[in-house]
């Protein structure tokens, strides 16, 4: 796993990257426009864009403050494919970290008796936790997740449900399957009187 955590969070090599891809993208967006693509506040934005043009990685052009064009120079195209290699390298490590450590862990809740589950939490921990839980020899009967724009939607073949749908299923566990929303979604199965006469792991 890289020593290197930059892209872990919205953090500076992040904020850059995602603003050169969208400069390159639209060259007229305005710096609000900008904010609300990268969703941070306009200052920072501003910032960022004052900062890029004092390295040479983009030109500000333009007749007045109301109509501003950005364009990236030479210097702006090869940062951007950097940044660009430097996230791939990064999230490939971290994904072939995140499964060894998922086979760990299901593997352990599969010794506990655990054959039957439904995974809780819809994002990528769960893709990969999916992949990888038949080597552990656990079924997934369902999953599970809290967001309604998810619910009714298919994944896997299975079509995501709320936690109400968890005790037809009558899994052996409820693996929550979220590292983000983890405690949130604990809080939601202890507050539910069924749900918290269940076994509960985390990964």
């Amino acid at each position: 796993m890289p020593t290197d955590n930059s892209f872990r969070k919205p953090t500076e090599d992040l904020r850059n990257l995602q603003l050169l891809e969208e400069i390159s993208r639209d060259s007229g967006a305005s710096q609000r426009k900008l904010s609300e693509r990268l969703g941070v506040a306009l200052g920072v934005t501003n910032a960022c864009l004052k900062k890029m043009a004092n390295k040479g990685y983009i030109k500000i052009k333009g007749i007045n403050h109301k109509r501003i064009s950005y364009f990236l120079t030479p210097e702006g195209f090869s940062e951007k494919t950097r940044l660009t290699y430097h996230f791939l390298e990064y999230t490939v490590h971290y994904y072939i970290d995140l499964k060894k450590n998922l086979a760990e862990k299901l593997d352990s809740i599969s010794r506990q008796g655990v054959k039957r589950a439904v995974f809780y939490g819809a994002g990528d921990v769960m893709e990969v936790a999916f992949v990888i839980s038949h080597e552990a020899g656990i079924e997934v009967l369902g999953i599970i997740d809290d967001d309604k724009e998810k619910q009714g939607t298919k994944k896997f073949n299975f079509t995501i449900g709320g936690p109400e749908t968890i005790k037809a299923l009558k899994p052996d566990a409820i693996i929550i399957t979220s590292m983000r929303y983890k405690d949130k979604i604990l809080k939601r199965i202890n507050d539910d009187a069924e749900l918290a006469k269940m076994p509960v792991h985390g990964l």
